[in-house]
């Protein structure tokens, strides 16, 4: 597999339309065959709605293996990586409820 960066531009980024761009750009990139390299290194913060836009949505859509698989985060700052872990775990809470009532209406 090959694997290609990502170089995400700006220092504080919060636009759900820009992450969108971004997550677009994940998928093709895996669907070619290819791994990715989320580089950070120039974001000082994120927004947990912007983490929500860009890797939450692949969460609910793929599954956390697959991202895990396909997508690593290279960053220098720990708050940018919580704030994409604690979109992505606030994600996986509400798919978890989401089939706790479907298996409650079975």
């Amino acid at each position: 597999m090959d694997n290609i960066q990502i170089h995400i531009d700006g220092t504080d980024l919060s636009s759900r339309k820009t992450a969108a761009v971004v997550r677009q750009k994940i998928l093709l990139a895996v669907s070619e065959g290819k791994t990715i390299s989320i580089d950070l290194s120039d974001v000082h913060s994120i927004s947990e709605s912007y983490a929500d836009e860009a890797f939450g949505v692949i969460v609910a859509s793929q599954g956390l293996n697959w991202l895990v698989k396909n997508v690593q985060f290279q960053s220098e700052k720990d708050a940018v990586i919580k704030s994409i872990a604690s979109a992505i775990n606030r994600r996986l809470k509400n798919l978890n409820l989401k089939v706790s009532e479907a298996i409650a209406l079975a």
